[in-house]
């Protein structure tokens, strides 16, 4: 079993490092084969947005992943990447981190990384995911309305970190929460509410293609799914969605 990140492969620039370890796992690479670039120019995360990645200011970061989950399971994948995102943040940079669901570990209340989980299934059979991570590490100032919603390290503590000084403890987390995602997806689970604010008793809206709802969090499922409680006290189980943050008390 190869260790993640044991062949390491660096570029100046790509469109996206998942979008070349996506070629590569489909061309049939082994897991634990990485990308990391230094600049991203068509970057990406949840639901095709895209991922600011100047050059030298974050980690941009993909490997490609082999385990032996069914499809169904393979979205505890992302929340084992966000609790070590989160860990690394906290452990070895003295941040606080918290984590919005299901994939949004931010800092000071702004995101500062994102994560990006693409599959390839065939019938049943999970052939292979490739995991990317972005990390806003050098970011001064974000433009527009990227302002308001991100952070990075340099912001937050003023230090200059640079992508191999992240990437080095990340990797060590990742490998732990991963091997965890495949043998005991509920020890992630539950690491994951301990480490996010928004896990239970949280108000929020939570938008759906078919509108809105205002509920509070009442934790995941072991599969993942967001639980939230209505005003009316009915639960719901999300397993998509954008969830922001409600003020107590808002209607």
């Amino acid at each position: 079993m190869a260790r993640l990140g044991s062949t390491l492969l660096r570029f100046d620039s790509l469109p996206s490092t998942n979008d070349l370890a996506r070629e590569m796992a489909a061309e049939g690479a082994v897991e634990g084969v990485s990308v990391l670039a230094r600049t991203q120019t068509a970057g990406r995360g949840r639901q095709g947005r895209a991922w600011s990645s100047p050059a030298g200011a974050g980690l941009y970061f993909s490997v490609i992943l082999r385990p032996a989950l069914k499809p169904a399971e393979s979205t505890v994948i992302t929340f084992a990447a966000a609790v070590a995102v989160a860990e690394t943040l906290a452990t070895d940079f003295n941040l606080t981190a918290d984590i919005k669901w299901p994939n949004d570990v931010m800092t000071g209340g702004r995101k500062i990384s994102g994560i990006l989980v693409e599959t390839a299934v065939e019938g049943e059979r999970l052939q292979y995911a490739v995991l990317g991570i972005g990390v806003n590490l050098g970011q001064r100032d974000f433009p527009g309305e990227l302002r308001q919603t991100a952070t990075s390290v340099f912001i937050e503590s003023g230090k200059q970190v640079e992508p191999d000084e992240f990437l080095s403890p990340l990797i060590d987390k990742l490998e732990h929460w991963y091997r965890m995602a495949i043998s005991d997806p509920r020890a992630v689970t539950e690491r994951w509410q301990k480490l996010s604010s928004y896990a239970r008793d949280c108000p929020v809206r939570v938008r759906l293609p078919d509108g809105e709802l205002d509920a509070v969090t009442r934790g995941l499922t072991e599969a993942g799914a967001l639980i939230i409680e209505l005003g009316n006290g009915e639960r719901r189980e999300i397993v998509s969605g954008e969830v922001t943050l409600r003020a107590r008390g808002e209607s």
